[in-house]
């Protein structure tokens, strides 16, 4: 009977609010609470519970775009993980990798593999404390290397960046946070030109979290901004690369002390204070165009969240869905998209308070990475496939003198891996040979935000 009005509410919801649908409603035993983002592979998504499951310790789930389908494909004990937190999974060559915040061998957390099928679940490396404790956000891959961060544990207790084989072997530790680099990082790394970007929500000077840099060797740690209450205090989230520039947000501080949104170019400068919440968000945000997307877990017209859009430039702020615990509430992590599709996931609400998995249309969305219109008379590329060193070649005649064209590059996911002025006259060489093998879309956007050129480059080293 439960079963019947759980159906009956999401049928019921869909037809007053079409822009918005409930795919999955957690119940405890196939997962509850998830704290973290979906990873969309194809046509299936996946994510990880904090809590529920067999052993109550949480769990890693798919479900198909449409809302059909949801499988429990792994439960956590204490042995193998538990309690994954503010994490995603990463895909990579037909695995998942992830991160669970406690349990392994010395219940200090560890770094797991698993198949998207749910078979050949791996702990591929257990912490210990000393390389770390209590991870937080997801792993960074490039190549067969994983980069990510923990939020406890190193020399000084405040956490660590490390870097190691996909297979768990070769592990690094880059760097240890000592309060005055940074503390307690919750998010992910950032990775361009071999350069990783991140965030502490502690340290630095006013103990209110920094903006870092670090090579991927470990070499270069440059604190490129101490947050000081009044630019944002203790970012809960990770970085969004665009060309040159950074984007993220600070759960408090900003003109409301509540948070706020912030672009930062890459080398440190031009920190611009972007907008000011009253709902202290964390989490991170997704960029479509010039068009950055976000949620935030206490905003909205009943407090419980909300999912809004704000130009790149700060203008044009929309609040685009308000939750109201009936279909979610404290959303989580960052919104995923496919197409006008954004998918996510709420921590809470629905019947069970367990939280939710959602699908939400932005009409305003015309093109996505899997929709580019492909103009192969602008745009030619040579050679494809390569071994991940391509040549761009731009139609000279629709590029203007002094003008510079934006060459972005994405995986399977959506995720952008890649982003570069063009400041040549007809040809551009980028460099993807750190990327694993595989299918990826490249787009050529003019200053005016113009789309002149896509398609597809295949990686095969």
């Amino acid at each position: 009977m439960k079963a019947k009005c759980i159906v009956l509410f999401i049928m019921l919801y869909s037809a007053v609010n079409a822009q918005y649908k409930i795919l999955h409603i957690f119940n405890d035993t196939n997962g509850m609470n998830p704290w973290g983002s979906l990873t969309l592979v194809g046509s299936k998504l996946y994510g990880l519970t904090q809590y529920g499951g067999a052993d109550k310790k949480g769990c890693i789930f798919s479900l198909d775009t449409n809302g059909s389908n949801y499988k429990d494909l792994f439960d956590f004990s204490p042995a193998n993980g538990e309690y994954p937190e503010f994490t995603q999974l990463t895909y990579s060559e037909k695995k998942l990798y992830g991160m669970a915040s406690e349990g392994g061998t010395h219940n200090a957390g560890c770094v797991f593999s698993i198949d998207t099928n749910g078979n050949d679940y791996k702990v591929v490396f257990n912490f210990t404390g000393t390389t770390g404790w209590v991870p937080q956000g997801s792993v960074t891959i490039s190549g067969n290397r994983l980069y990510g961060m923990t939020a406890q544990g190193g020399i000084d207790g405040y956490g660590c960046i490390f870097s190691m084989d996909t297979n768990g072997n070769g592990y690094k530790k880059l760097l240890d946070f000592n309060d005055s680099n940074g503390k307690q990082p919750y998010g992910d790394l950032t990775l361009f030109n071999n350069v990783l970007y991140g965030m502490t929500y502690y340290g630095g000077k006013y103990n209110d979290g920094v903006i870092f840099s670090i090579d991927s060797n470990g070499s270069g740690y440059k604190k490129l901004l101490d947050f000081n209450d009044s630019n944002g205090a203790n970012p809960l989230g990770s970085l969004t690369l665009s060309g040159s520039t950074l984007y993220g947000m600070t759960q408090k501080g900003g003109s409301q002390n509540s948070g706020c949104l912030f672009s930062m170019d890459t080398d440190g400068n031009t920190y611009k204070d972007l907008y000011n919440f009253g709902s202290f968000p964390f989490g991170s945000l997704i960029l479509s165009g010039n068009t950055l997307y976000g949620m935030t877990p206490l905003g909205g017209q009943s407090a419980h969240g909300n999912i809004f859009s704000i130009d790149t430039n700060g203008n044009t702020y929309n609040n685009l869905f308000y939750f109201d615990k009936t279909d979610g509430s404290l959303p989580q992590g960052s919104l995923i998209l496919s197409g006008n599709m954004l998918y996510g996931v709420t921590s809470g609400g629905a019947l069970d308070n367990n939280g939710v998995i959602f699908a939400f249309k932005d009409t305003n969305i015309t093109t996505s990475i899997n929709e580019v219109k492909v103009n192969y008379n602008t745009i030619k590329v040579y050679p494809n496939p390569s071994n991940g060193v391509f040549t761009i070649v731009e139609n000279g005649k629709l590029k203007m003198e002094n003008e510079q064209n934006t060459i972005e590059v994405y995986n399977v996911l959506g995720e952008k891996i890649y982003s570069q002025l063009s400041t040549l006259n007809s040809q551009f060489s980028i460099d993807l040979s750190n990327q694993p093998n595989g299918i990826y879309l490249y787009r050529v956007i003019t200053e005016t935000g113009e789309l002149i050129g896509s398609g597809k480059l295949i990686i095969a080293h």
